[in-house]
């Protein structure tokens, strides 16, 4: 397959996503495409390519390790998408780090929290299903406001133990400004600085008051 002479340029607002999908795999299992800031990535649309790439140990998810435009001061703070290639957690480490964060998490994150958590997934589910169904006849409904959005928000509240409606509100925002399109450089800047400050009172709050979940954990 001959690629376009030029990268494929993804339309950051995402205005016909199913379209451009349609045409990175025209383009063959591994597309150069254009991300905002004229940076150039290479989008995967063959599942046996990517499950390729992930297990081979030459690739990372860590672009200090293999990404040249990080290396060579391309990237900058101030570059929207910023917050997803900069992060340094648990699924961005390697080796001895990986092993040593995934065992922290795995004493916490046990069957039986998990399977405890089944009755008020469906509780939740059952109640964000009949606040839609209480709209009007003929009313439209938004499924991914009223239900896609708010359902796994909800899980991941009460997984980590987040009962502060103050808190879950800040998330919530946090939330809205990471995957939305238009967020500028200083909105993304501060949306990290404030991601930063709520898990520091969420562990704070939780040292002091532990509880049955994944933070206290």
């Amino acid at each position: 397959m001959v690629h376009e002479s030029r990268p494929l340029v993804l339309d950051p607002t995402g205005s016909d996503i199913n379209a451009e999908a349609d045409r990175v795999r025209s383009q063959g299992p591994a597309t150069p495409v254009g991300l905002p800031g004229g940076l150039v990535a290479w989008a995967i649309s063959r599942q046996s390519l990517l499950k390729q790439l992930l297990t081979d140990p030459r690739v990372s998810k860590n672009p200090r390790l293999h990404w040249r435009a990080w290396h060579e001061g391309e990237v900058t703070s101030d570059w929207p998408l910023i917050n997803w290639v900069a992060v340094q957690n648990m699924f961005t480490a390697y080796g001895a780090d990986h092993r040593r964060l995934r065992t922290l998490v795995s004493k916490a994150f046990t069957a039986r929290r998990t399977a405890a958590l089944r009755p008020r997934i469906e509780a939740i589910s059952a109640d964000l299903l009949d606040r839609l169904a209480a709209a009007p006849p003929g009313e439209p409904v938004d499924l991914r406001e009223g239900y896609a959005y708010p359902l796994p928000l909800q899980v991941i509240y009460e997984l980590f133990g987040l009962t502060d409606e103050g808190l879950r509100a800040r998330m919530s925002a946090f939330a809205d400004s990471s995957f939305r399109t238009t967020t500028s450089p200083e909105e993304v800047a501060a949306a990290s600085a404030e991601m930063d400050a709520i898990m520091a009172a969420l562990v704070a709050s939780k040292r002091e008051r532990p509880g049955d979940d994944l933070t206290s954990g």
